[in-house]
């Protein structure tokens, strides 16, 4: 039995999906409020009910003669991150009748691209993996 496959008698794609359908909706609705930690955390979210899906070798980086040959997709998601932290904090919302700051307006930007860029890599994996709106199967060469 070791290594053995185990495969559940019970599918719960239709209820992955409702989630990551739920999830995304969630994504709008935080994007168009300017509630950017919040869609930070249901992209990572999605990301958890996706990675689960994710092949090894595509997961893991691929290192030969310890230099990394291919990055897994694991690695480039941790730049969104990366990245985004150099941005923190996020300021979702602002007290009194002040506008934010030039340098507050420059961050919150580079933020939301950032998100958006995050949110399109998540959107793809999505498809690539069979969960999203388009799939198809690999042709073999």
């Amino acid at each position: 039995m070791e290594g053995e496959k185990k495969v559940s008698k019970f599918s719960s794609g239709l209820n992955i999906i409702m989630r990551l359908d739920e999830l995304w909706k969630n994504c709008a609705n935080f994007k168009r409020r300017g509630e950017y930690s919040k869609w930070n955390e249901e992209l990572d979210t999605i990301w958890l009910e996706l990675a689960r899906d994710i092949e090894t070798d595509e997961y893991e980086d691929v290192e030969e003669d310890g230099k990394i040959k291919k990055e897994g997709l694991k690695t480039k998601f941790k730049k969104f991150d990366k990245k985004l932290k150099e941005l923190l904090p996020f300021q979702d919302y602002f007290k009194g009748f002040s506008e934010p700051s030039l340098e507050v307006l420059k961050k919150r930007s580079k933020q939301y691209e950032l998100l958006m860029e995050k949110q399109i890599f998540l959107a793809r994996l999505e498809n690539d993996i069979g969960k999203g709106t388009s799939w198809g199967e690999k042709e073999d060469d």
